[in-house]
């Protein structure tokens, strides 16, 4: 790179004013021969190649606006800048900036980009205790924060010195591995997001969220079509990446280091459980045994750190994560798993009976249902008829005769696993008739006790006893009676000779009335 070459009066009057500054600031740290050094053009090119990584949103090495800060070695502030319009411009080798330094002095450079306005530091202290702050978890308009610097440095024979920023931020590359998952399971990701996602780091010095208050409660996230590439299927069974980011969170070792796998979890009465950071998958699930209930997830949680006992988020860093469900999908040992949105589903139906013979319109029969397992979650059947005009059938399980013939009356579950069971139904009306026993004439003693009753069928037919004639004939002393609870009788205790007379009449469709005379000696 060719620099830029001063006239020698510039240079002569700029040298002799930094010299003075220096001296009147009490500044000690000059060089030997200091009187001899001259100012000299440098170039402070700062780059973001500091994390190979790429990423369609955000764009990671998007560079919207820079703050720069030059300090000599006595740590006194000799140039402040804001470039608010970094991105503009920025060269191929990245964001540089032209000023003048003295030759063989000393420099600290400290850099911060996308903070999105200018910061007010005046020292390094004030930079070095400065916080960074995300108004929203997921708002990068102005490209991911980022800072470097390049402590106590002299101008190199090139001019050139490069200051290479780092990211305050970690990101994260989750895919999905199903080649383990049995047959029947249906795995489909509907949304990943950071949970525990800290709300503000520090820009030079190791960062992690002091309480929950400097947490987001959901940080980043994507759902629908930004976690498509998770439901593909690349090669064997395994996704594509789909990729979330947050802030530094340095927590530290809060397990033993041999911690298994399934024992990475924090409890949410642990305190520490407020203010960590993990990755949470939310996904729909179907198998042959279980599915997700109406509104839920299956969740995984997957805790970040460096070892099962260690929950440190670095800046910078990118961690790759792949989540292999094994089996039924639910009982992992690498993840927590959430079942809580889970439900079972119905795997059997029993009946009580698997064939039902009916003989008249209306004639109705209940039939029983029981269900397995027991923790079935949805328990709701469903009932049908595939002929109502042979039989009914409720909700309930009582089937109504409507006519002749055969049909099948099902039984399914309604909780889509597909289980039913069938009851055969065959109707074959009887004919209509109406009997009187013992007859239509009866005799007996006083002090005997007479029972009259009536059969008809269909059984549906209403039927009534005349009672007007039975109080008749008890007031004329002849007989007290006693109807059967059924009704479909009447008991008669003969006091009294005579005769006396009673009717049985039976509705529709049997439509028949007979008179029972009764004689007493």
């Amino acid at each position: 790179m060719n620099l830029m070459k001063m006239k020698s009066f510039s240079e002569y009057v700029l040298t002799y004013a930094v010299s003075l500054c220096l001296l009147l600031s009490g500044c000690s740290g000059l060089p030997p021969h200091a009187s001899d050094s001259v100012a000299e053009d440098v170039c402070i090119v700062i780059r973001t190649d500091g994390c190979p990584t790429r990423s369609s949103d955000p764009e990671e090495n998007l560079v919207t606006d820079l703050n720069l800060f030059i300090f000599n070695e006595d740590g006194l502030l000799e140039e402040r800048l804001y470039i608010a319009d970094a991105g503009d411009a920025a060269g191929e080798g990245g964001h540089i900036h032209e000023t003048t330094l003295l030759k063989g002095c000393r420099y600290s450079i400290y850099a911060c980009a996308n903070i999105g306005y200018r910061l007010e530091a005046g020292t390094i202290q004030d930079l070095e205790n400065y916080r960074y702050y995300l108004v929203y978890p997921d708002d990068y308009r102005t490209g991911i924060p980022m800072c470097g610097k390049k402590e106590l440095v002299s101008v190199a024979a090139d001019g050139i010195i490069d200051v290479t920023l780092e990211r305050l931020m970690a990101k994260v590359s989750v895919r999905i591995d199903r080649s383990r998952l049995s047959d029947d399971v249906e795995f489909h990701v509907r949304k990943i997001s950071v949970g525990g996602c800290p709300k503000s780091a520090c820009l030079f010095g190791q960062s992690r969220a002091e309480s929950k208050d400097d947490i987001f409660l959901r940080g980043f996230d994507k759902s629908d079509d930004g976690v498509a590439a998770l439901n593909s299927d690349e090669a064997f069974g395994r996704s594509g990446k789909v990729s979330v980011y947050l802030l530094e969170n340095m927590q530290g070792d809060l397990l033993p280091e041999d911690t298994e796998d399934d024992g990475k979890i924090l409890e949410e009465g642990d305190p520490a459980a407020k203010v960590c950071s993990y990755i949470e998958i939310e996904a729909d699930y179907l198998s042959s045994s279980h599915y997700t209930l109406p509104g839920q997830s299956l969740i995984y949680r997957f805790y970040i750190g460096d070892g099962n006992g260690n929950f440190d988020v670095r800046r910078n860093r990118h961690y790759n994560i792949c989540i292999t469900p094994d089996g039924d999908g639910l009982s992992e040992d690498s993840w927590r798993v959430d079942q809580s949105g889970i439900g079972s589903l119905v795997a059997g139906i029993s009946l009580s009976q698997d064939t039902l013979e009916m003989s008249y319109y209306g004639e109705t029969a209940d039939i029983e249902s029981s269900i397995s397992p027991e923790d079935a979650t949805d328990r709701t059947l469903l009932w049908e008829s595939d002929n109502r005009a042979v039989a009914d059938v409720s909700q309930s399980g009582t089937v109504t005769a409507t006519g002749e013939g055969s049909c099948r009356i099902s039984c399914s579950a309604a909780d889509g696993s597909g289980v039913r069971a069938e009851c055969l139904v065959n109707v074959r009306f009887k004919p209509n008739y109406m009997r009187i026993y013992p007859g239509n004439y009866v005799r007996g003693k006083i002090g005997e006790e007479v029972h009259i009753r009536c059969e008809y069928f269909p059984p549906t037919a209403s039927f009534d006893i005349g009672t007007e004639e039975l109080e008749y004939d008890r007031e004329r002393g002849i007989y007290d009676y006693v109807i059967d609870d059924d009704g479909n009788g009447v008991r008669l205790h003969l006091k009294g000779k005579g005769s006396g007379m009673l009717y049985f009449e039976t509705g529709y469709p049997v439509s028949q009335s007979e008179m029972i005379v009764v004689v007493v000696d």
